[in-house]
């Protein structure tokens, strides 16, 4: 909680000190508010090429448990926003990982790279002179892969996941 309120003085300071409102804007940086309720912590860049298309990339790490093992995964965010009107878009993201999941069943580690696929509906609510905002976007989420898997790893993952996104993004 510490290093959220960190984060967001860091942008409420930083809006402050551009004050003056830019159109051109090409870059912005977001973090979920979300994902930290379930151990999931990233952040990413988002490259808007032109006015429908947008690039996102950056990290992230996952450190949660399931019933019988642990995930421990470093993993790089990959995506593509596609503005249908206005402020509203639709996302793909797709999580490359290496992970190296510890089961409790066996007391074993099984590594082993996995990707994870999320779809999104997305809206951006700016909030301070349109460099500061709030992305509503909900979605599913989705293995598409994993090797190396430990037991029990089919039975407690869900096939497909709800994943109710709300990020924080600043442009500059």
């Amino acid at each position: 909680m510490k290093h959220l309120f960190v984060i967001l003085s860091s942008i409420f300071l930083l809006n402050e000190l551009i004050a003056q409102e830019n159109e051109t804007s090409k870059w912005a940086i977001e973090t979920s508010l979300t994902f930290p309720i379930v151990q999931i912590y990233q952040f990413h860049f988002a490259y808007r090429f032109n006015e429908k298309s947008e690039f996102l990339v950056g990290p992230c790490f996952q450190n949660f448990d399931k019933e019988t093992f642990s995930v421990n995964a470093y993993t790089l965010l990959l995506g593509y926003r596609y503005y249908i009107w206005r402020n509203l878009h639709l996302e793909n993201e797709l999580y490359p990982a290496y992970n190296k999941i510890y089961s409790t069943l066996d007391q074993k580690y099984y590594d082993g790279f996995e990707a994870w696929n999320e779809i999104r509906l997305g809206y951006h609510v700016f909030l301070i002179n349109n460099k500061l905002y709030i992305e509503f976007a909900p979605g599913i989420g989705f293995g598409i892969f994993r090797q190396n898997k430990p037991p029990n790893f089919d039975k407690e993952m869900d096939a497909i996941t709800f994943v109710p996104q709300i990020n924080l993004g600043f442009k500059f």
